[in-house]
């Protein structure tokens, strides 16, 4: 009985352990990047961490493994694998990680290092290939449909495209004040600009709307404030970004030459390493 109460002692320590592994994690990735390769390998070390110090007390204990985890992983099912499905891996490693360690003493030693090489050669395969490229193909739809007509309203100094001109290629960020992808997205477009700007068929235009409470006063101040280069519109009652279909921020949108849609791309985040080189490459293409 005494046994059985320490055991479930352990459990509970266990638990809270793995809370405050679940805490760190999530504060890690809201405090410093949104990388969603920052989340898994900040998770995968503390996860580590406490699955080797545990071990002497919750080695070979199952329960106690699952309870280690299930902060971890309740909150990466809820808030992060409805919108990113592709991100499944990660709970499948950091399960293999802390079973790995929390019960160590049944494998021999040259299967622990085994162990330990192929998980360290996954994680890097995971973070440097399937989640930059992952991220990539989900955020990104190519098409070849006439684009909508729209006129949008200017609110910077310098010249702004209002609508797509013949001949040229137009990219359009629609954004918002109070987005923080939108936020992280932005210094990315500015060098993307920057890269091109002796291409003068090549036309960026960032687009502010009155979702969330936006005004054009407001997304003017957050440019000035930012030092936006980019030429800056207003799509008044969001008509524009109904017209394209735009459901959420930032969507970026690249008009042809003979105004056909040829790529949307919906959202951001910073493990899409190449972003700038392929939205580069694909506009020196059309």
């Amino acid at each position: 009985m005494l046994a059985h109460r320490a055991s479930w002692k352990v459990r509970f320590v266990t638990l809270g352990i793995g809370i405050v592994v679940a805490v760190a994690v999530f504060g890690i990735a809201l405090a410093v990047s949104d990388d969603l390769r920052l989340l898994y390998l900040s998770g995968a070390l503390l996860l580590a961490v406490a699955a080797f110090l545990l071990s002497a007390r919750a080695g070979e204990d199952w329960i106690a493994a699952v309870l280690l985890l299930f902060a971890s992983t309740f909150l990466f099912a809820f808030f992060v694998l409805p919108q990113i499905p592709l991100l499944w891996p990660t709970l499948l490693l950091w399960a293999a990680i802390v079973s790995l360690l929390l019960f160590r003493n049944r494998f021999g030693k040259m299967i622990r290092i085994g162990g330990a090489v192929t998980l360290v050669a996954v994680s890097a395969w995971y973070c440097v290939l399937y989640i930059p490229v992952g991220m990539q193909r989900a955020l990104t739809h190519v098409s070849n449909s006439r684009a909508p007509v729209f006129t949008l309203q200017p609110i910077s100094q310098n010249p702004v495209p209002t609508g797509a001109t013949p001949g040229k290629i137009l990219v359009l960020d629609f954004f918002a004040t109070w987005c923080s992808p939108c936020i992280a997205e932005l210094p990315e477009l500015e060098r993307l600009r920057t890269d091109l700007q002796t291409n003068r068929d090549i036309e960026f235009v960032l687009v502010g709307t009155n979702k969330g409470g936006d005004t054009p006063e407001r997304v003017r101040a957050f440019a000035q404030h930012r030092h936006i280069s980019m030429p800056v519109a207003f799509d008044p009652e969001q008509r524009a970004m109904r017209a394209f279909g735009v459901n959420g921020f930032p969507t970026l949108i690249v008009i042809d030459r003979a105004g056909h849609v040829r790529v949307t791309h919906t959202g951001y985040n910073s493990s899409e390493i190449n972003f700038r080189h392929d939205l580069t490459q694909l506009l020196q293409s059309l």
